[in-house]
């Protein structure tokens, strides 16, 4: 019976892979699909979002200050039946 020798790995691969080829493609494809997704979840987010106001700090001041300083003081503090200083008569 003759054994035929096993051939050591070089001589089986005799050129070295490019592996930095290849990770360079997979990180690449990494990335494209990353932004793809954030992409697409920045999209969706958008849409779910109400709209913004575009009110600025000074203009909703404003309306506050309308709201709570110009108005009729009596529909905050008065009693159905009168002031609260008459005791209700």
């Amino acid at each position: 019976m003759v054994q035929t020798p096993i051939p050591s790995y070089y001589q089986q691969y005799p050129q070295r892979p490019y592996l930095a080829g290849h990770f360079q493609r997979q990180t690449t494809r990494l990335l494209e699909h990353q932004n793809h997704v954030q992409d697409a979840w920045d999209s969706d987010y958008a849409a779910d979002q109400p709209p913004q106001q575009g009110d600025s700090d000074e203009e909703m001041d404003r309306e506050l200050d309308a709201a709570l300083y110009h108005s009729s003081q009596d529909q905050f503090f008065s009693a159905p039946g009168g002031s609260s200083s008459q005791g209700g008569r």
